[in-house]
């Protein structure tokens, strides 16, 4: 102890004697540990956040899918949001059954992700349409602004048309001047005046030859999971309804995501109004300033026949009347609509505002909403392209993910549909196709035998044609429509859920401290029941994002590496140089009887108390910052920082484990920055220190 006590007192004198190297040290010391306390801290709490984010809304903490997957599940999308090659889990009642006996899964949820398509109807669509029920209740007043407005799209699309042909080759430019030559005669007086005279033949020729041309019609992308709705919404904490209702169990439906409606149903001219709205409120952004935003900003005025297509003639009277004080009095409806979406820096909260309140009430402000029924088609794994009608039940959310394209970018489907547009047929369609064989006698025929059947066998075929003759009231029902093309149903029973395929499912544990052992287990059950399962943890699942935080400690780490082997450089310099200006004294001390693991130990401990102090400043003031941002939060710069972040702001903690590890690697490199020094000084003789003194 004695020992001891004289080593320190010599470290304390030594320290601060030499003020100047022991600040360059301790400063050193002090932002390395702050630096290592701040970014473990915030790493660590967006590590937190992700899994509560990304566990509770759609991954859960496991995912399991077939173990001859051609491609690694990606359930946020593998980089191009398109279909991976996952293989099927073809029976996935028996993997839910042996997996839910493993005492931690709480629960395992059905699963499959695919891109679907639909093409919603354009605004020219929905005038026709009009113009031909005020044809048939005789409505002079309507036909007539039905008639205008038909004439104002034509004219668009006549401009878009003539801007096309300006640049296109010459084989193109012969199929413009053909939609050219439809859009005038739509343009023209006599086409309207022979409209009275021969209206289903005029009506008849808007729809096969106008409503084609149309610029709003584009095919509508939908990335749909299909799942166990009820279940879905049970387990997932994060999920919320915002409008409509839950599908009722046993029946088909779909759920639109909020974001998804947002970025891709609603009125372009809203869409672009509210990026510029959102672009200057909410990040501060000024209109003149972003070329982006600048850019949206002076498009705008010129969509206005997006929105005043949509407004009827009463209707455009009224908004014209109440936004007169805002936009000017004596304008029409088109002059009205254009200066309210001319925004300014000053004008733009008071335009907003104005447009939701007086103006988006009058127009078909989504493509689709609750209530519509849409026709979904996919490409089934045969190769055919298969059509379902599925009703908008509701329109859902994941909590504090709201405004994330990526965790917006996935609508709820039920699993028995997603089964149909997969190419799997639910057992009542296959008892349908049975009984249509059945009825019209068809047998299955040897390929080797096809050709002598259809050519070689003309009077069986016939025989079996007249045995097979059935009437109208057969095969037409009393509406006149064929029996087999009937609306199809849209229940199911509900056992059927869990009775069929499944891409993949998704795990639910108990206690999600255990998911390394539980992870362990599942494979071992996959194995031993011959289930051909791979199971991953939700960072895996995740895909290219999910990897992100991992990158981003990656970074951090090689960051701080740097910056300590930098450090470890200079401590190692500025105590080497200490060392050599301390030579006498060190030889007075060995001459004085200190041998050399005393002097090699003063070195050392000057390094330690250092290194304690700035440590503890360092890790202070980490924590301290920590618990700054923690107070305000980090604001997400962007969509994929809110997921990241489970959030719009991420509210860093720091940990014991964060400090600990912080003094514990700065004391690493602190001694061994001095070892070498130490070392030096330990081996200076007093002959070496009467000499330099000389």
């Amino acid at each position: 102890m004695a020992r001891f006590r004289i080593m320190r007192l010599l470290a304390l004198r030594n320290l601060l004697s030499h003020k100047v190297s022991s600040a360059i040290v301790g400063g050193i010391i002090v932002f390395g540990t702050f630096l290592v306390v701040l970014g473990t801290s915030i790493l660590d709490t967006i590590d937190e956040a992700m899994a509560r984010g990304i566990t509770a809304s759609l991954a859960g903490h496991l995912q399991v899918y077939s173990a001859d997957a051609q491609d690694d599940l990606a359930l946020f999308g593998g980089g191009f949001m398109g279909n991976a090659e996952i293989g099927t889990i073809p029976d996935f009642a028996v993997v839910r059954k042996k997996l839910e006996a493993i005492d931690n899964v709480e629960a395992v949820i059905p699963m499959g992700m695919s891109l679907h398509t639909d093409v919603p109807a354009s605004e020219l669509d929905l005038a026709i349409t009009r113009l031909r029920q005020a044809v048939a209740t005789g409505d002079p007043g309507e036909i007539d602004s039905l008639a205008q407005q038909i004439r104002d799209m034509a004219a668009d699309i006549e401009e878009e048309q003539n801007k096309t042909r300006a640049i296109a080759r010459k084989e193109e430019q012969v199929r413009i001047d053909e939609r050219l030559e439809i859009l005038r005669r739509v343009r023209s007086e006599a086409f309207w005046q022979a409209l009275s005279r021969t209206p289903e033949e005029e009506l008849t020729y808007l729809d096969g030859k106008l409503a084609p041309l149309s610029l709003e019609g584009e095919m509508l992308w939908m990335r749909n999971l299909g799942t166990d709705l009820d279940r879905f919404a049970e387990r997932f904490d994060r999920f919320e309804l915002v409008a409509g209702e839950l599908v009722p169990t046993g029946r088909r439906g779909l759920l639109l995501a909020e974001r998804f409606c947002e970025d891709q149903l609603k009125n372009k001219v809203a869409r672009d109004l509210d990026q510029i709205f959102t672009a200057v409120t909410e990040r501060g952004q000024k209109i003149a300033q972003d070329p982006e935003t600048k850019d949206k900003a002076r498009r705008l005025p010129g969509q206005y026949r997006r929105v005043t297509y949509d407004i009827s003639p009463e209707d455009a009277a009224l908004i014209v009347e109440r936004l007169a004080p805002l936009v000017g009095v004596g304008k029409n409806i088109e002059e009205t609509i254009k200066t309210l979406l001319t925004v300014t820096d000053e004008n733009l909260a008071a335009h907003h505002k104005a447009f939701y309140e007086q103006v988006a009430p009058h127009i078909r402000l989504y493509k689709a909403k609750v209530g519509d029924t849409l026709t979904l088609r996919s490409y089934t794994k045969s190769g055919y392209i298969k059509s379902l009608n599925v009703r908008i039940w509701g329109i859902y959310r994941f909590k504090s993910l709201e405004k994330s394209d990526l965790a917006g970018a996935q609508n709820l489907l039920d699993i028995v549909s997603f089964r149909e547009l997969y190419g799997i047929m639910t057992k009542e369609k296959q008892e349908e196709l049975s009984a249509i064989r059945k009825e019209v006698g068809a047998a299955a025929v040897n390929r080797d035998d096809a050709e002598a059947m259809l050519f070689g066998g003309g009077d069986a075929l016939e025989t079996r044609a007249q045995q097979t003759d059935m009437d109208d009231a057969e095969i037409f029902g009393a509406d006149g429509a064929l029996a087999v093309a009937r609306a199809e149903s849209d229940g199911f029973d509900p056992t059927q859920v869990d009775q069929g395929l499944a891409l993949n499912a998704a795990v639910i544990l108990k206690d999600p401290d255990r998911l390394d052992e539980t992870r362990a287990q599942i494979a071992a059950v996959s194995k031993a029941e011959g289930l051909n399962l791979q199971v991953v943890d939700w960072q895996q699942a995740s895909g290219i994002v999910g990897q992100l935080i991992i990158v981003i400690r990656i970074v951090l780490y090689v960051a701080i590496f740097i910056i300590f082997l930098v450090a470890l450089a200079i401590i190692n310099n500025s105590m080497v140089m200490a060392t050599l200006e301390r030579i006498d004294e060190i030889g007075t001390m060995r001459a004085l009887g200190a041998q050399r693991s005393f002097v090699m130990g003063v070195f050392l401990l000057e390094t330690l108390i250092l290194g304690a102090f700035a440590g503890l400043v360092g890790a202070v003031a980490g924590a301290a910052v920590v618990g700054l941002l923690g107070h305000a939060g980090i604001p997400a710069p962007n969509d994929i920082m809110i997921f990241v972040f489970s959030g719009p702001r991420l509210f860093p903690a720091v940990g014991a484990s964060n400090v600990i590890f912080a003094l514990a690697v700065i004391f690493l490199v602190s001694l061994a920055s001095t070892f070498y020094p130490a070392r030096i000084a330990a081996r200076i003789s007093p002959v070496v220190a009467m000499q330099s003194k000389e």
